[in-house]
């Protein structure tokens, strides 16, 4: 059976990821249904991590923008987010994200859906929720949604399992040359920045679908 492997580098305070990689999912449906033996394909997703701010913060924005400017990029924002069906809401707090990467490491040595389904639910909850994903209550709430037993979760956040991993890739990346998120790379050779709409997504899947 065929595998596209495709490696998300995000991070969960990202807006724009979570938009991202709802048209991911879009673009592997529309893959899936519309090529020729696309319905046999599978698509092994990776997340990988990118630490925007470890500052802790109300808004990013105000960083980089004045409020009209903010209230514009917000107002955008909600207007995509509808069309992808995210219902944006920027109250949460923005804190660190260093255990929610990893929370998000761990997932994925159970196994890829887990790790998606944790990083669909970190979005959710920080930007439709408007939770603060720094705080251990939060991650665990969010981490059982999205499938993971209550006591597995508190066992990895007491632990420094998988922080030295998710940092030192972190680190990897950066130093590749990646400064921005999204950043998609499928099969290790098609890379897209930003979030991608579901057209060029599926090019790059024909491209690498073509590939022998």
């Amino acid at each position: 059976m065929p595998v596209i492997q495709i490696e998300i580098i995000s991070d969960a305070i990202c807006p724009w990821c979570y938009i991202g990689y709802r048209n991911l999912q879009k673009a592997i449906k529309l893959y899936q249904k519309t090529y020729p033996g696309g319905s046999q394909v599978v698509f092994d997703i990776t997340w990988k991590p990118y630490f925007l701010d470890q500052i802790p913060r109300e808004n990013r924005m105000l960083r980089r923008m004045n409020p009209d400017m903010v209230h514009g990029a917000q107002m955008r924002l909600k207007r995509v987010g509808m069309s992808v069906g995210i219902d944006f809401k920027f109250g949460g707090w923005i804190g660190s994200t260093r255990k929610a990467h990893q929370l998000l490491y761990l997932a994925r040595k159970e196994s890829s859906e887990l790790q998606c389904q944790l990083s669909e639910m970190l979005f959710h909850y920080q930007f439709e929720k408007e939770a603060d994903i720094s705080r251990p209550d939060v991650l665990v709430k969010a981490a059982m949604q999205a499938g993971n037993p209550e006591q597995k979760v508190r066992g990895w956040l007491s632990s420094e399992e998988g922080i030295e991993e998710t940092e030192e890739e972190a680190k990897k990346i950066r130093e590749s040359g990646i400064v921005g998120v999204p950043h998609f790379i499928i099969r290790g050779t098609e890379h897209l920045k930003g979030a991608e709409d579901i057209e060029e997504l599926f090019q790059a899947f024909f491209t690498v679908g073509e590939r022998k």
